[in-house]
């Protein structure tokens, strides 16, 4: 395995002692090398910046802005421009009440509805029908349970003979289309929609064999009969959209599960509960998990090898679309996609990565006066946008905020419900947060200790928050405080997070050591629970100022700071490794 340490002169890879393993796979050895020579590029020509940087922060707000002065979209597709642009605010402001996003969501509705009973198939059903199911699935998943569930089967059934998505009359595969049926079929598996795991692998494999040998994607794939063979119309915009496609149905087959382990270990002889131990993910097997025959990660990594080769080559930034600046925009919405995945399956990711600064350095400078994009500013540099003002800032939008990034954290820390199909019966369920809830299950505080510790699987949110008041006999809640700092030590997400939650209601200085430890966990709202329970315990309200995305840095300072504070109350107290 590897290290990127940052240093005066940029940055420093540090191999470490499975270096031997990886160069008995040299898929995997060119693989990282590859991501670390494209992550180096240019460190030193951008600022370095991230989805809070206040620059940033500002080119979304008026972006956003932008979009909701935009009365009537104007574009290839008013039902899908509609749908992109509340699929865009509603990723930065999570409102489903926002009007432009209920607009969106009717607009999703109806499109479904009129789509799914019509005799002849929407020209761009790949994009539009796509866009309506992300929407509803983020907006509320539960509700509009049935017009997803028929998309999914209208649209999955389009599938051509040769494994890809095309347009309805012609038989090509068309790899800008490819991408959102990926990015469909994966966000319905992980909201718990059943999706027939044959399509993705057929779909995987098709953009396998319509790899340019250079490492490129063209628009409509050619298949050799031996190996791969040269593709016309190669463009960055298809390559990274191709790219990140075989990384998504490589974790929608589970290939990269491995590879987020926590790093913290768990001695398993201590006679623990089973969830207080570290789960070992390569034995461990959800119910969920799918199993492939023929795509293998090998294959993937081979294929997205030649891409991060290519891109070490040929950055991906404005300056080098000369044949297809029209579609910069969308590009940049692919490559985010691409690269958090790439990030998800090496289980390892950067705050201000290069191909982000860069892109935020271009959109600075092609941002119109009015927060759109893809307007008089891009016209002057050049560009002959194909895509609307508002089609192109909302692919802007979605790029400045990491969306896919924020997709996958939510995901892998359990924010939806992940697995096969939701249950046969949602009466009396409701949404919070893209979660389904139930009536609890536990009524005690011991009884749902004793659930959390075999694992909590099968206790929803809701039952676990209803019992989490900590005893006022003073024997009782000692044992429950010992329970609970063993349990945020280690488990899954949920065991960590309910325990990180119950130990803040205490006002005892003794857990402040347990939650400093917790800030540090890899799961953001574990960390989110331990700083707020640090607030209540300490009395000092505003914290250390952590963020609910911190970086690595503010993790690490406000550790520092509350140790420090600890200290000064406890000055013989030392600090040991907490895990």
């Amino acid at each position: 395995m590897y290290l990127l340490q940052k240093s005066h002169s940029g940055l420093t890879l540090m191999l470490l002692p499975n270096l031997k393993r990886m160069v008995r796979k040299p898929w995997a050895f060119t693989l990282v090398v590859m991501v670390v020579v494209l992550a180096t590029t240019s460190t030193q020509e951008a600022s370095a910046y991230s989805p809070e940087h206040p620059d940033v922060v500002r080119m979304i707000d008026r972006g956003i802005a932008f979009l909701r002065s935009q009365e009537k979209e104007h574009g290839h597709h008013e039902e899908g421009a509609k749908m992109l642009k509340a699929y865009a605010i509603y990723k930065v402001n999570h409102e489903p009440d926002d009007p432009l996003v209920r607009e969106g969501v009717a607009a999703a509705v109806a499109y479904i509805e009129k789509q799914t009973k019509a005799k002849s198939v929407d020209h761009y059903m790949s994009y539009a029908g796509a866009f309506a199911m992300l929407l509803l699935i983020d907006v509320d998943p539960i509700k509009h349970r049935s017009a997803i569930e028929r998309m999914s089967r209208y649209y999955l059934g389009l599938q051509k003979p040769h494994g890809g998505f095309g347009y309805p009359n012609g038989p090509e595969g068309d790899n800008s289309q490819n991408q959102y049926a990926v990015l469909s079929m994966w966000s319905l598996r992980k909201a718990g929609f059943e999706v027939p795991p044959e399509i993705m692998e057929r779909l995987a494999i098709y953009l396998l064999q319509t790899q340019d040998p250079s490492g490129m994607w063209g628009y409509f794939g050619i298949i050799g009969n031996r190996g791969l063979v040269k593709q016309e119309r190669t463009r960055l915009s298809l390559t990274s959209a191709c790219a990140g496609s075989l990384l998504i149905a490589g974790d929608f087959f589970d290939f990269y599960k491995d590879r987020a382990r926590r790093k913290q270990k768990i001695d398993n002889d201590s006679g623990l509960p089973p969830a207080l131990a570290i789960h070992d993910e390569k034995s461990e097997q959800s119910a969920a998990a799918v199993k492939t025959s023929q795509l293998k990660p090998p294959m993937i990594e081979t294929a997205v090898g030649r891409s991060m080769n290519f891109y070490n080559k040929t950055a991906f930034k404005f300056s080098n679309f000369p044949n297809s600046l029209g579609f910069y925009y969308y590009a940049l919405y692919a490559h985010e996609r691409f690269m958090s995945f790439v990030e998800n399956s090496r289980g390892e990711y950067e705050n201000e990565p290069a191909w982000y600064n860069q892109g935020v350095e271009d959109l600075k400078r092609h941002q119109d006066p009015d927060g759109g994009f893809g307007g008089a500013a891009a016209r002057k540099a050049g560009m002959s946008p194909h895509l609307s003002p508002s089609e192109n800032t909302a692919f802007a939008v979605l790029f400045l905020i990491r969306s896919t990034k924020k997709a996958i954290g939510q995901l892998s820390t359990g924010t939806m419900q992940g697995g096969y199909g939701l249950p046969k019966s949602t009466k009396g369920m409701q949404t919070k947060g893209g979660q389904l809830i139930d009536a609890p299950k536990a009524g005690s505080v011991g009884g749902m200790l004793d659930l959390l510790e075999q694992g909590g699987d099968d206790v929803d949110d809701k039952a676990i928050y209803d019992s989490l008041i900590l005893s006022k006999d003073p024997q009782e809640r000692a044992d429950q405080l010992k329970r609970l700092k063993r349990m945020v030590k280690g488990g899954p997400y949920k065991t960590r997070r309910a325990a990180a939650r119950m130990l803040g209601q205490s006002s005892d200085m003794d857990i402040v050591p347990t939650l400093i430890f917790a800030l540090t966990d890899p799961d953001k709202t574990v960390q989110r629970e331990a700083r707020n329970g640090l607030r209540f315990v300490s009395r000092r309200f505003e914290g250390f100022g952590l963020p609910d995305d911190p970086t690595p840095k503010q993790v690490d300072a406000a550790v520092k700071a509350w140790k420090e504070w600890y200290l000064l109350s406890n000055p013989s107290y030392l600090f040991l490794d907490e895990g």
